[in-house]
This record gives structure tokens, C-alpha cells and sequence, in this order.
């Protein structure tokens, strides 16, 4: 029934997420084609309806998608039942959003469900990361700026001619082995995937990349963002600047999760984001 994930199913999967008006990072196909070798993303059309399944990374259980389509909500359980791996007694259900679990809520209690912080969004308003006006953000501006004045910058955007420089540059900084397969995909199926990115250099040398695409018809989900520390104020100036140059006409900024890494919480906080997108995982008991 589930078949694996490949670029030409793109199309297909596209028409089920621009009918929902979701803005979490995993209702996206770059991610799940980028990360289908890590998560072993699968597919599957029930009853009208898209079910995705994939393995978790660490102890590699089963999880399921809440159901993309127009199908009404008393066929979801139907359809989960259908979905259901009857070789694996672990039925996971993430990430869900709250109004899920409220669908979910009010048709079982069969599933214990738990929020799951380390996978909240964090997301921002395209004018506050280009203005940061707020006194809150005050370092950020001192940062770019000092940035802008020391250093002899510029700024590209990626094309065919410049695409494997920034490649090179991402996954040399990359030390993680599923984050550098899924950079790798990204960067080797860029222009299908219909990602944009942009390339900071100083003195011709780069410094700092970063790459996204449109989610929704109003928000940019950030799939990249890779510079080097040799340089200060280069992460903030490439917030900003990738922005304001690429995404100014989005309302909204998603540059997804913090996976629960104490620094990356720290550094997405102090961007002080205008949402945290709350995300549970329901198991059945």
C-alpha cells in the first residue's frame, strides 16, 4: 500500500499540502524527500486522503502523519486504522497540531497525547527580522551592523554557476551524518525542488549561506542557515539579509524546530519569535 518517497512524486504531494493551511515545517516536501533516508518516509492514498509514515530517529518505531485531504473528520480514524503497520504494535501519530488533537480528542481516548516541545516552530514576522526594530533586538541590530562596517561583503543569490560552491561551504560545516545526507539532497535536487537560497561572501570567499522556499501563500519555511563563526555578526546579517532580499512580500518566517538543543533554543528565542507553534505526538495506549 505505502510506497517510498521520490522526486516525481512531488506534484502529487504539493496538491494535498496547498489545501492545507497548516504552516508546520514537516507539510513540506523538501523535507520529507531531503530526510526520507533517515526517517524512511513512505506514502500512501486512502480513501481520498494522503497518509505518510516514516520511522523515528532514534529508535526507529513507526509514526503517521495526521491525514492531508478533504476528507471528513469522521473517516480520520477510519483511515488511521487503515494505515496502521499491523507488524509494528507502536502507533505514533506526529506531529500533531492542537486542532488535531482536538479532531482526535473528540472521536477516541484511546491514544495518550503529550506535547512535544523540542518540536515547536519558532515563527517571526518577515518585518521584524528585517526591521528588528524592537528595543529587545537592539544586540541583533549592533550585530549587523558591525558586520556591514567591518567587513568587505556581497551578496548573491544561489544559481547553477555557483550552486556547488555552496554546497562545498554548507556540508564542510555540517557534523552531523543525517543532516549532511539531507543538506546533500537539498543542494543535488535544488532547482527541483524549487528551494531558493543566497550566498554571503567577503573578500570572494564565502562566509555564509542560507536556503528556503515558500510553504503557504504567506509564510517561508528556512531550510539552511550555515555561516562561519570567523566572522562577527555574519549570522544575523544573513537573517536579515536573505529576508529582506528574497521573502519581504511573506507575512511570516518558519526556520523550524530547535530538535532540543539548549543553543539553537537560546539563539531562535532571542530572535523573541511571534509564535511557537505548539506540535503534540499521540501514542495508542
Amino acid at each position: 500500500m505505502f510506497k517510498k518517497l521520490e522526486l516525481e512524486d512531488k506534484p502529487l504531494l504539493d496538491s494535498f499540502f496547498k489545501n492545507s493551511t497548516n504552516n508546520n515545517a514537516e507539510k513540506n516536501f523538501s523535507n520529507l524527500f531531503m530526510w526520507r533516508h533517515t526517517y524512511k518516509y513512505e506514502y500512501a492514498l486512502i480513501d481520498e486522503c494522503l497518509c505518510i509514515k516514516g520511522k523515528t530517529r532514534g529508535d526507529k518505531k513507526t509514526f503517521y502523519h495526521f491525514p492531508y485531504g478533504s476528507c471528513e473528520k469522521e473517516v480520520i480514524l477510519s483511515i488511521l486504522e487503515k494505515a496502521l503497520d499491523t507488524e509494528d504494535l507502536n502507533f505514533i501519530i506526529k506531529p500533531l497540531l492542537p486542532q488535531m488533537k482536538e479532531c482526535l480528542e473528540n472521536y477516541t481516548n484511546s491514544f495518550e497525547i503529550i506535547e512535544d516541545r523540542d518540536s515547536f516552530d519558532y515563527i517571526y514576522t518577515s518585518q521584524k527580522l528585517i526591521e528588528l526594530k524592537s528595543s529587545k533586538l537592539r544586540t541583533k541590530r549592533h550585530w549587523v551592523e558591525k558586520f556591514k562596517g567591518n567587513y568587505d561583503y556581497s551578496y548573491e543569490e544561489i544559481n547553477k554557476d555557483n550552486i556547488d560552491e555552496a554546497k562545498s561551504f554548507t556540508l564542510n560545516l555540517i557534523k552531523d551524518k543525517d543532516e549532511f545526507i539531507a543538506m546533500a539532497e537539498m543542494f543535488d535536487n535544488f532547482f527541483d525542488l524549487n528551494i531558493k537560497g543566497c550566498i554571503v561572501r567577503v573578500d570572494s570567499e564565502i562566509v555564509g549561506v542560507s536556503t528556503g522556499e515558500e510553504l503557504t501563500e504567506d509564510t517561508v519555511l528556512i531550510h539552511c542557515e550555515r555561516a562561519s563563526k570567523d566572522y562577527e555578526g555574519i549570522y544575523n546579517f544573513l537573517n536579515q539579509e536573505f529576508v529582506k532580499r528574497q521573502w519581504a512580500d511573506f507575512k511570516y518566517i518558519n526556520p523550524e524546530e530547535d530538535m532540543g538543543l539548549e543553543g539553537l533554543r537560546k539563539a531562535k528565542l532571542s530572535y523573541r519569535p511571534d509564535e511557537l507553534l505548539v506540535k503534540y505526538v499521540a501514542t495508542l495506549i
